[in-house]
Order: C-alpha cells, then sequence, then structure tokens
C-alpha cells in the first residue's frame, strides 16, 4: 500500500514541539501527537509533502504554513558506535547520531491504523 498524498481537508498528526527542558530534566510540555487538519497543500517541488495545517491543541487552535512531513523511522548512527548493542534500551539517542524510531517536533505524519 502506498502512501496517501495530503489533500485539503485531511486529518493528519501534528507532533508539538513541546517546551524547553528543564534544569532538573523535565518539560512543562513534552511533545504530543495533535489532531490536525490540512489547509494547503504547498506547490513546490523541493518540498512536496509540505502542508498547512489548523492544529488542534487542548487549549486552542494552531495554525502553521509550509509544516514538513516526517515518516518518522529510525535514524541510523555511526557503524562503528561501540553501544550500538545498547541502542532503544533504556535510551532513545545515541552519541553515533543513532535516533529511535518517532516523529520531530514541529512536523506532520498519517495517523496510524489501529
Amino acid at each position: 500500500m502506498s502512501t496517501p498524498l495530503p489533500s485539503v481537508g485531511r486529518i493528519v498528526h501534528y507532533v508539538s514541539h513541546g517546551t524547553p527542558v528543564l534544569e532538573d530534566g523535565g518539560q512543562a510540555f513534552p511533545s504530543a501527537c495533535r489532531a490536525a487538519i490540512v489547509t494547503e497543500v504547498i506547490s513546490d517541488p523541493d518540498h512536496p509533502d509540505q502542508v498547512g495545517l489548523a492544529v488542534l491543541n487542548p487549549a486552542g487552535l494552531h495554525l502553521d504554513r509550509a509544516v514538513p512531513y516526517d515518516g518518522g523511522g529510525e535514524r541510523q548512527g555511526d557503524a562503528d558506535c561501540p553501544d550500538k548493542e545498547s541502542h532503544g534500551a533504556p535510551f532513545r539517542y545515541c552519541a553515533c547520531g543513532w535516533v529511535e524510531a518517532s516523529h520531530r517536533g514541529g512536523t506532520w505524519h498519517w495517523p496510524e491504523r489501529v
């Protein structure tokens, strides 16, 4: 099954940035998926997956343009990483550049099918 193209009116997920990490390691508001409606499809051949969104937050509406798509895949790190057996347990990131599969803040993705 191929990935559908975004179109105006479709429901997608927007990943909020979250607030900066505090000195104690906590966050007032962590990054989270929010419901969003596609309000425009950007016709830029260099960025075909960028869209304008109306993001539905619990405390209000956020409008954003040129939001990039993020498929959420794992990002590979250095092949010579001395800790690669530890990837994924217990941390999400490694100094070698490896990043656990997740969606970056400030991006959109298709909702997971459940």
